[in-house]
């Protein structure tokens, strides 16, 4: 006859047990919400306690990536690489690292080892039609790799944007304007919020031939990305061009709260508030203006962004 006391026992035991999470665990777990002040506090302890441990590295770096600090995520992604090459994920965050710190003879090499990891991954095809751009003027070869990214995530609409203005820069409108609109149509359909450019990239294609057609566009991209000061500099332009001065000095005042050291927008401010017959408003821009640029004394004037109607 069992004892109360091992009845209790047996009753303890036949409860399931939580798996208590290593720390290691909690920092993929952190990384994958974003949570990068307390994902950096384990990352540092973990670092600290073992600091050749390649996958800990890895995460070490993610964190740092994941923040845009290239020049923290980059000593411990190469680390982790030297002592275990084959980490997955690892080739890729590291090329991805040089190319966003513009360091592009180490990108080039990292992504022969990235595409040997993974040859059909669209991200790295992207960042290698991003390079080709951006670095070797090569259009065609940007072309050609957008269309593989493509091939492998046909709903990716950076790539889409990308090609199209690949396509731009070889003069072929016709099918960048298809791209853009591709790209626009996706952003729309899946709620892909935050990203502007296939819209602006719109509103300047359209520019010449119907200007109020670009301002819709233009005006979308204001509020896809409220923060951008391009964005407003794109909207003010095309009401300078429509002759609508004060919406477009309205615009230029919304790109000086964002980046009010940009000392081209206080010389428009001054054209306008001229046009508008706001003399004092002028007067203080033109003043701002040369307050920034005190070894031009007036001499070097910024063009206007668009010429005057």
């Amino acid at each position: 006859m069992c004892s109360a006391a091992t009845l209790q026992r047996s009753h303890k035991s036949s409860k399931p047990q939580l798996k208590r999470r290593s720390r290691l665990e909690i920092l993929q777990t952190l990384i994958k919400s974003r949570r990068w002040d307390q994902a950096e506090r384990v990352a540092t302890r973990l670092l600290a306690g073992s600091p050749d441990n390649p996958e800990v590295l890895f995460l070490g770096g993610m964190v740092q990536f994941r923040q845009a600090r290239y020049d923290r995520a980059i000593p411990l992604l190469k680390k982790a690489q030297d002592l275990r090459p084959e980490v997955s994920g690892l080739a890729k965050t590291l090329a991805i690292c040089y190319f966003s710190s513009r360091q592009h003879r180490l990108f080039e090499s990292q992504m022969e080892h990235a595409f040997l990891q993974t040859p059909t991954d669209p991200e790295l095809s992207f960042f290698w039609g991003l390079h080709q751009t951006s670095v070797n003027d090569n259009p065609q070869a940007a072309v050609r790799a957008f269309d593989n990214a493509l091939q492998h995530r046909p709903s990716y609409v950076q790539a889409l944007y990308h090609r199209g203005r690949a396509f731009q820069k070889m003069g072929r409108k016709d099918k960048a304007r298809k791209d853009f609109e591709a790209s626009i149509a996706l952003i729309e359909q899946t709620f892909f919020r935050g990203y502007s450019y296939p819209y602006q990239s719109m509103a300047r294609l359209l520019l010449e031939d119907s200007p109020k057609g670009a301002l819709r566009f233009a005006l979308k991209s204001v509020e896809v990305q409220p923060r951008l000061k391009n964005t407003h500099i794109l909207v003010g332009e095309i009401h300078w061009r429509l002759g609508q001065f004060r919406k477009a000095a309205e615009a230029f005042e919304d790109a000086t709260y964002l980046d009010p050291e940009d000392s081209r927008l206080h010389y428009w401010l001054h054209l306008l508030y001229q046009r508008l017959g706001r003399k004092k408003a002028s007067k203080m821009a033109l003043l701002e203006f040369r307050r920034l640029n005190p070894t031009e004394s007036g001499a070097s004037h910024p063009a206007t962004p668009v010429a005057t109607p």
